[in-house]
């Protein structure tokens, strides 16, 4: 049954946007990592919403970053697991509400190989592979190259992989100098490949993921959705261990402030976007 399950969520992250059942809610997740490993890890959360709201929740993402924030825009998604510059768009554009987020920080990470440079200058000339142009963790790392004298374009190639794991094997194959990654993304990869490399800087850390669901549901679903969530993340054995396992420690409210600081880095992703 669970692998059924997982061959429809693959077969789901590739649809073309159609207009999903009524009594069907769909989560949204960020193409982070590939369709079948988000599959593998958000089917507890899956599995907690779809028993506790009384209908099917499928889960879906989409081919790319672009593609998702699209779809995000459409309002394909009823709830939606997102990168935090997009959950700010989303809250300001278009018509979703936050309901939770991890009570830990997202950690931005330039990786390297065991033998690979070691300062930031080492890497004037050179390329930095990414999971994607329009991911959190690249725009962070954009700002933090431009804070310490490197302008991406000029001074640093960025070189999206399409995932975080070509991403790190474009690293590891010599095809870039060092990779953007998170804390968390980067313990979700195979070991054999974790071994490979090694942490160059640790960035500024900043909101994690953000769960906000459409505003359509209306306030009493929302308002239960949420409350779900925190029992399932924070007080059942499957929940903790989902939480352990995507690097949450739990989930909790989001405040305004975690919200309003991620105005700055909406505003470059509304620049790429034109």
């Amino acid at each position: 049954m669970a692998k059924k399950f997982l061959l429809f969520c693959l077969t789901a992250c590739c649809l073309t946007p159609l207009a999903q059942a009524a009594d069907t809610l769909v989560l949204g997740v960020v193409p982070y990592l590939s369709a079948r490993k988000l599959a593998e890890l958000y089917e507890p959360m899956r599995a907690q919403l779809q028993g506790a709201m009384g209908v099917p929740v499928v889960i879906e993402s989409a081919p790319d970053y672009q593609s998702y924030l699209e779809r995000t825009r459409q309002g394909r998604y009823d709830v939606i697991a997102t990168s935090p510059y997009f959950g700010r768009l989303a809250q300001l554009e278009q018509g979703y509400e936050p309901l939770a987020r991890p009570q830990t920080n997202l950690e931005p990470l330039l990786v390297t190989r065991k033998d690979g440079v070691n300062t930031l200058e080492a890497l004037r000339g050179k390329v930095v592979s990414t999971s994607d142009k329009l991911a959190n963790l690249t725009l962070a790392a954009q700002r933090y190259l431009i804070q310490n004298g490197l302008t991406p374009g000029k001074d640093v190639i960025i070189r999206p992989a399409g995932s975080h794991a070509n991403s790190v094997q474009a690293l590891l194959n010599g095809e870039s100098a060092a990779a953007i990654i998170s804390v968390t993304a980067l313990r979700q990869l195979h070991p054999g490949t974790t071994v490979r490399v090694r942490i160059m800087k640790r960035l500024p850390q900043t909101t994690p993921l953000l769960y906000l669901a459409h505003k359509r549901l209306g306030s009493s679903r929302i308002d239960s959705l949420r409350s779900q969530l925190f029992q399932f993340a924070n007080h059942t054995d499957e929940g903790r261990a989902f939480s352990k396992e995507l690097g949450h420690d739990g989930l909790k409210e989001i405040s305004a402030a975690d919200m309003k600081a991620l105005d700055p880095y909406v505003q470059d992703l509304k620049v790429m976007l034109k």
